[in-house]
């Protein structure tokens, strides 16, 4: 395969700092290693003192994601800061309950630092494993497949975001005996803007903001294609951003540190619960997706060729999906319909599109 990529690594963050030019709305996606990013929306506040709504999806900040310091599958790469140095955010949303999607000390450092002011949001069934962490029960909220909650950045604010609990096609579980017993999910954010009076829009519309997050989740059953994400673009797509899992989960790493490649099949029950670079594009599609970022890559990696294997094998997908004519070729994430992947501590921003709705 050819290809003109890089190996992942990790640059300190500047949050898109230098794209804050007060023109077009903008997101702001920071991917934090593994399945953790930070999400700016824009601000939409009429007091400048109001910080922009940001939601951190899974974050890890942990050396090892196991049950305890000593236990668990060790990060190949560092975070690209600590949890004092995000910027203030508002809003925590958690896919599942796997160690490198929930890690405890990383919940308790961030209630520490944000105390009352942070939300978290989580699936059915894992309320209960926070408020266990003495977080205070009216700072979680719980959702099943297709329930939707709105919630305000701060108690006086104006700004407000709609997070949806989508169904994803994964599992869940901490430990021998309770596998499958807490949900797993996606999740949809969805922000609405005013839309400004010199634009040329009708009264009354607004601009509506959307990002996908994927959390963990394959894509292939034993029938075909999971239609869940062609379900999820038709009800809630186009979306602007999206976050989609190109690699199978760090459990799995100590067979590339041994120096063995594991190869998966279409049919595997791998692919089932992971999806795969090419598979991970024919998801991006379906979700009618204008920008892609790829991401559960190269941090838990078990050695330099398992990290980049993922790169290379999105590039050669990329390439094969353009040859067979389909949706035509895709281009780089920042190009409209484009996915690829940013280095850890890279900040994507990509401009909102133009759907409007009636407010």
């Amino acid at each position: 395969m050819t290809h003109s990529r890089s190996p992942i690594t990790v640059v300190k963050p500047d949050w898109g700092v230098s794209a804050d030019e007060p023109v077009d709305p903008k997101l702001k996606a920071t991917w934090l290693g593994h399945a953790s990013f930070l999400l700016e929306f824009p601000r939409t506040s009429p007091h400048e003192d109001d910080e922009p709504p940001r939601v951190l999806f899974d974050p890890v900040f942990s050396e090892r994601a196991g049950p305890s310091p000593w236990a668990g599958v060790r990060r190949r790469l560092p975070p690209p800061c600590t949890i004092e140095e995000l910027p203030v955010f508002q809003f925590v949303v958690y896919s599942h309950n796997h160690y490198d999607h929930l890690d405890l000390p990383t919940v308790q450092s961030i209630h520490a630092r944000c105390k009352e002011n942070v939300h978290f949001i989580v699936p059915l069934g894992n309320k209960s494993w926070f408020t266990d962490t003495d977080i205070p029960e009216s700072q979680v909220t719980e959702l099943d497949w297709w329930q939707s909650v709105s919630l305000p950045t701060a108690a006086t604010s104006t700004q407000q975001l709609k997070f949806v609990c989508t169904p994803a096609q994964h599992t869940s579980g901490r430990g021998v005996m309770d596998a499958r017993t807490t949900l797993w999910a996606s999740w949809v954010v969805e922000q609405k803007i005013a839309c400004e009076m010199d634009t040329g829009s009708n009264v009354g519309e607004i601009k509506r903001v959307t990002a996908y997050f994927a959390g963990d989740s394959g894509y292939m059953t034993t029938n075909g294609p999971c239609p869940i994400f062609q379900e999820i673009g038709e009800k809630y797509g186009p979306f602007d951003i999206a976050m989609l899992p190109i690699w199978r989960g760090g459990t799995l790493s100590f067979i590339a540190r041994l120096g063995f490649r594991l190869v998966e099949t279409p049919e595997s029950l791998l692919t089932a619960l992971h999806a795969t670079p090419a598979q991970a594009l024919r998801m991006h599609s379906a979700l009618r997706s204008r920008h892609t970022l790829a991401m559960h890559f190269a941090t838990f990696a078990g050695s330099d060729i398992e990290a980049f294997d993922p790169i290379v094998e999105l590039e050669h997908a990329k390439l094969e999906l353009g040859k067979e004519g389909e949706t035509g070729a895709v281009g780089e994430w920042w190009e409209e319909g484009g996915m690829g992947v940013i280095d850890i501590g890279e900040t994507a921003v990509v401009a909102v599109g133009e759907t409007k709705v009636k407010a």
